[in-house]
């Protein structure tokens, strides 16, 4: 009996070492992926073969895109920045502070839809063997950071 109880806590403990190290291993893995911008229309003209009429196009959808996102941006931080102030005061507002909240949440929401609409923007101008190439960058970014990182 004691030489099972005691081949039982060394599996257990071989089984609990070697799934720490794989789960250890895979987050490095997922940590350590080469960031690619998809963003960068320099980048995805080299990565995805693009002809100068689409590079240019690319571009152009880029620019309208950051202009957007550096909007959401401002209103973003403008609300934060509201939220701290409020929350300076001796008696903070609670409506005031859900109000910042939503405001900054709204943005969040609106960069994501935008973003959404700039990936599918960018994805009809490529072939379909582009197209393919573009959606697995797309799908690697998505998937394989942590939040906020993209």
């Amino acid at each position: 009996m004691k030489k099972t109880l005691t081949a039982l806590v060394v599996l257990t403990l071989l089984v609990t070492a070697v799934s720490f190290g794989v789960a250890r291993w895979s987050v490095h893995c997922a940590m350590t992926k080469p960031a690619v911008n998809l963003n960068d229309a320099a980048f995805l003209k080299s990565a995805l073969n693009l002809s100068g009429t689409q590079a240019r196009d690319v571009e152009k959808a880029e620019t309208e895109f950051r202009a957007q996102l550096n909007s959401f941006c401002a209103t973003h931080c403008s609300a934060r920045m509201a939220l701290g102030d409020e929350l300076m005061k001796a008696q903070p507002d609670p409506a005031k502070c859900g109000n910042c909240i939503e405001k900054m949440n709204a943005m969040q929401a609106e960069a994501e839809r935008v973003t959404l609409a700039h990936i599918l923007k960018v994805r009809a101008l490529l072939n379909e063997q582009q197209a393919r190439r573009y959606s697995g960058m797309v799908h690697d970014q998505v998937c394989s950071l942590p939040m906020g990182s993209l």
